[in-house]
């Protein structure tokens, strides 16, 4: 019991990080006891390595447990949905690119780890937000994206490499192709 409690409790980036640099960490589990670790990082973006390449749809849908699903659901949500404001398809449309650009930005010149998880996508759409603002000069654009600065401003420190768990390339990759993804659509 002490150790399912250890599993799901501790949360730390060197032993549960979003990447798995080597071999996957605590004995081959993940969240989902069918997916085990070995497994998960196989469906990471592993830059360079063609089998890394199924990472670019699968990678954004996995995590490497409980808690960093739940650090990336709140911010997909709300900085979803205020993309989603447009309309449905154009989302999708969004989201899509910005997955596949990061992806592919990822694996062409990410460090040597299998990346998984949606934080890529989640700077994406905070870069697309904020560009569609800079681009389009309108005033409920403009409020989004001060709101938006306001509250999730702070995840640009995630584009720091400061610590070894966390794929900040994927978060520079995502937050570069939702900028690019924001001056398609204005163009």
């Amino acid at each position: 019991m002490n150790q399912i409690l250890r599993f799901f409790t501790d949360s730390t980036l060197r032993r549960r990080g979003a990447i798995f640099p080597g071999r996957p960490p605590d004995g081959g589990r993940t969240i989902l006891p069918f997916l085990s670790r070995s497994w998960a990082a196989r469906l990471g973006v592993v830059p360079r390595k063609l089998s890394g390449l199924i990472g670019l749809i699968t990678a954004p849908f996995v995590h490497a447990n409980i808690a960093h699903l739940a650090a990336n659901l709140p911010p997909f949500i709300v900085l979803g949905a205020l993309v989603l404001r447009h309309d449905q398809p154009h989302f999708i449309e969004v989201a899509v690119t910005i997955a596949l650009g990061e992806g592919a930005l990822l694996w062409l010149f990410g460090r040597n780890a299998s990346h998984v998880g949606m934080s890529g996508v989640i700077f994406g759409f905070l870069g697309y937000l904020l560009a569609i603002a800079w681009f389009t000069r309108t005033t409920p654009d403009l409020l989004v994206a001060g709101g938006v600065m306001l509250l999730y401003g702070g995840m640009l420190a995630g584009l720091k490499p400061v610590r070894d768990g966390t794929s900040w390339e994927g978060h520079l990759f995502g937050l570069l192709a939702g900028l690019a993804r924001a001056w398609l659509d204005t163009r």
